[in-house]
């Protein structure tokens, strides 16, 4: 038990052929930006349909029912 050899053996890199690097265009930069976009313009609207309510609130001029 003392002289188990445990450790791994190195694979052989000679054989090893590097793939070339895979042509990465903007696309993920574009899904980002476009994401960041919309939940922008999605947050400023929720915004001001808050606000337009809150002050139809305010001024009383929002009827529950008629």
């Amino acid at each position: 038990m003392k002289n188990d050899d445990l450790r791994a053996d190195r694979d052989d890199l000679d054989d090893f052929i590097p793939r070339a690097p895979a042509k990465r265009g903007n696309n993920l930069v574009m899904q980002v930006a476009t994401g960041v976009f919309l939940g922008g313009l999605a947050l400023w609207l929720v915004q001001l349909g808050a606000t337009a309510l809150y002050a139809k609130l305010m001024l009383g001029t929002f009827t529950f029912g008629g």
